[in-house]
């Protein structure tokens, strides 16, 4: 691996008239690599953040789930266009009880609230821990949640 080296007390004028302060070329590229990168930086400022962050109503949710359209699994499904969509409708996630599993119908607003509020009470032996006791805060998560679609 090469190193960064200065010349000290020497003039930095090279052979062929070029000025030079490394004596690697790795060094310099690497130096150049690092100033791109810098100068890309204010392009990713631009960049608006998704709306679940740091904050949001539905910063608890992405600790588990994934909220984008076609998002990855998680620890729990992907929550894109939940409301209105069957329950435990991720064919391809195989987390979910045998509670959630035999539970039937679709995700309305009435249900993502009691769920959110207490997931054991809404579908005794399901595997969702956290719950959310402040009926406001349930209340911005689902309407978070509703924005969520196609």
């Amino acid at each position: 691996m090469s190193t960064l080296r200065f010349r000290r007390h020497q003039s930095t004028h090279q052979p062929g008239g070029r000025v030079g302060f490394w004596r690697s070329r790795t060094a310099a590229f690497g130096f150049t690599c690092a100033a791109a990168a810098l100068a890309s930086f204010p392009l990713l400022a631009d960049t608006p953040a998704p709306p679940w962050g740091r904050g949001s109503a539905a910063e608890p949710c992405v600790v588990c789930h994934s909220l984008e359209a076609d998002g990855p699994f998680r620890v729990a499904p992907n929550l894109f266009n939940i409301v209105g969509a069957e329950k435990a409708r991720e064919r391809e996630w195989f987390g979910y009880s045998v509670a959630l599993l035999t539970k039937g119908g679709t995700w309305t607003e009435e249900d993502l609230d009691l769920y959110l509020a207490d997931a054991n009470a809404f579908a005794p032996g399901t595997t969702k821990s956290i719950r959310i006791t402040d009926p406001q805060q349930r209340k911005e998560i689902v309407d978070f949640l509703k924005t969520l679609r196609k």
